[in-house]
Order: C-alpha cells, then structure tokens, then sequence
C-alpha cells in the first residue's frame, strides 16, 4: 500500500483536487440568484379597505418580507400578466413554508370608483391568493390613490378613456419596513429571483 501510494499520490492528489473543483462548481449554479440591495430607506405607511372590508395597514405586517404592487382591473395590458407573476412567487413561497410566515403581498388599486370591494374579490379570485397574507387593496378617491404610488416611485396617468398608464413595478420592504428594491416587472424577471430575494431578506 505504502509503494502504490508513493508511486501514484501525485495522482490521487489531482482527482481530490479535481473533485472539490467540480463540486464547488455544482454548487455555485445550485445556489440561488439574490440581488444586491442598493437601496434603504423608510416605505410609505398606509391604511386601506381590503375586500373583506377590513382595514389593513402596511405595519401590521412588520417582520415579514413584502411585495407592494399598484395596478387596476381594469388594466388592457400590463396588470393581469404581472398579478399571474405575483402568484407565481406565492407558489414558490408557499412550497418553501414562507408565504404568510415570512412574507406577504399587498396588491393596491389606484382606481378606487371601478374597483369596488366586489370587483377586487371577482379579479382576485383568478390568482387563488392565500387571504392571510395577500391582500387586495382600495382606498377613498383617485387622488388619494395616485399620492400614495407616487410616494412609492410609480407614476400614474389617467388617459381620456378613463384608464391609467402607469409605471409597472413591484417595490420590495424588508422586516424592518424600509423600501430595498424595485423590479421593473418584465419577461426577464423570473418568479424564482424575487422569491429568492424575499427568503435571503427574511433571514437577515
């Protein structure tokens, strides 16, 4: 054993090797997408009528990771695909026993004269929100409404045909209630990356 050894070590010391490299490789692309949050700073607080008709404010939810997203239902283009992503990212956090423990949605419209509490319930329905954590959002007036997406960096345009062009975005909070992302919501964001995202924040 001691003459194999003598004679072959240079050998066995290149395979070791070879497989450390391989399988520190396998887990670099194993270990999942996070992004580096640039930003932090303080989220706009609000209180507004969920379709149960209870009020619920962004705080109550402190120590859970959050996605606040402004959209309407009526929305030609952009909203429905964007809430389908949303769902997306519920199912991912719900497989990974963090949706509602760790993490929470909050959808808003800012077309509160059209999307009354039983439009929200009728559109909601289509994506199988988990209630306890995904909420579905109105306020009192339009203006209102533009002043809160506003605060959260979303433009709002009303066009002559009552609809709203409007920044599509979800904004990212933290446990601690500060603002640390924003995703520009396109085909290249992926349900995996925000989820991903949520997880890493909730552990820090």
């Amino acid at each position: 054993m001691g003459a194999f050894l003598s004679k072959h070590w240079f050998k066995l010391v290149t395979v070791v090797l070879l497989a450390v490299i391989v399988g520190a490789i396998i887990s670099q692309l194993n270990k999942p997408e996070i992004t580096k949050f640039t930003l932090n700073e303080k989220a706009p607080d609000f209180t507004l009528e969920n379709i149960d008709g209870r009020q619920v404010s962004l705080n109550e939810t402190d120590g859970k990771v959050r996605i606040v997203y402004f959209f309407f239902s009526f929305c030609p283009d952009v909203c429905l695909p964007t809430t389908f992503k949303l769902s997306q990212v519920q199912e991912i956090l719900q497989k990974k026993k963090a949706f509602g423990t760790k993490t929470a949605f909050y959808s808003i419209s800012f077309d509160p004269e059209r999307d009354t509490r039983e439009r929200l319930q009728e559109y909601s329905s289509y994506y199988e929100p988990d209630p306890e954590a995904w909420f579905f959002l109105r306020g009192d007036s339009e203006e209102a409404m533009k002043d809160l997406a506003y605060q959260y960096k979303v433009g709002v345009q009303k066009d002559k045909n009552g609809n709203f062009m409007h920044s599509n975005v979800f904004a990212l909070i933290d446990k601690q209630g500060n603002l640390r992302h924003f995703y520009l919501v396109d085909d290249d964001l992926k349900p995996e990356r925000i989820a991903n995202d949520m997880i890493a924040l909730s552990n820090e």
